[in-house]
């Protein structure tokens, strides 16, 4: 088990229920951790192993790729992809630039969420960590959001970094407000017709 994590979602930050599932996503290019070293998000299909930070090798359950063009991006800046420069998180992390969707959550250190020292870490959206300098909103002309599930919601190294992953259950979705349902929905309409079984957080995440 790895040290306590808070989960965060808005300034100041507050621990967040797993019915208030966010919208997380990669994009192409993205590496992510395997037993058989990095692999690109877009290339991972079912039935694949990725490599977790509290549950160790975790098979795929689900993938899903949608493309928005600049007019969709244009129309909905909530949609507008978040982009982490190499290094941005500190010790170097995460160890390429990488585009991500805006509620995509990233665990990092205490002095960056602000939380108190016993906290230790936090997920924190993308959008939160925004700082115009080394994490910036792009408009971007498209963008190709992608993402994978396993049989619950893990933390996952993404460029070498730990990021969350999303599993679409019903408890989850019935928690969401109305925006992000249409927002989970816009991008991938799939998941209109997910399963109802309920979502387990990662340990060592404040559930509540």
């Amino acid at each position: 088990m790895g040290p306590s994590v808070r989960s965060a979602i808005s300034p100041p930050f507050r621990a967040t229920s797993y019915n208030e599932i966010v919208l997380s996503c990669f994009t192409p290019g993205t590496a992510i951790a395997t037993p058989r070293g990095e692999r690109a998000v877009e290339e991972l299909r079912i039935g694949d192993r990725v490599v977790t930070r509290d549950n160790g090798l975790q098979m795929i359950g689900w993938t899903g790729q949608r493309a928005l063009d600049h007019a969709t991006l244009a129309a909905n800046a909530h949609l507008r992809p978040v982009l982490l420069t190499q290094g941005c998180l500190g010790m170097g992390l995460p160890e390429r630039d990488m585009l991500v969707s805006p509620n995509h959550r990233f665990l990092v250190a205490n002095s960056r969420t602000m939380l108190p020292v016993a906290a230790h870490e936090a997920l924190v959206a993308a959008k939160h960590l925004i700082d115009s300098r080394t994490i910036r909103e792009v408009s971007a002309l498209g963008v190709s959001y992608v993402h994978f599930t396993c049989a619950r919601h893990e933390v996952v190294l993404a460029n070498g970094a730990w990021a969350e992953s999303f599993h679409p259950r019903d408890l989850t979705l019935n928690g969401m407000g109305n925006a992000q349902r249409t927002e989970l929905y816009e991008i991938f309409p799939e998941l209109a017709e997910a399963g109802s079984r309920s979502l387990e957080a990662p340990v060592g995440v404040t559930r509540h």
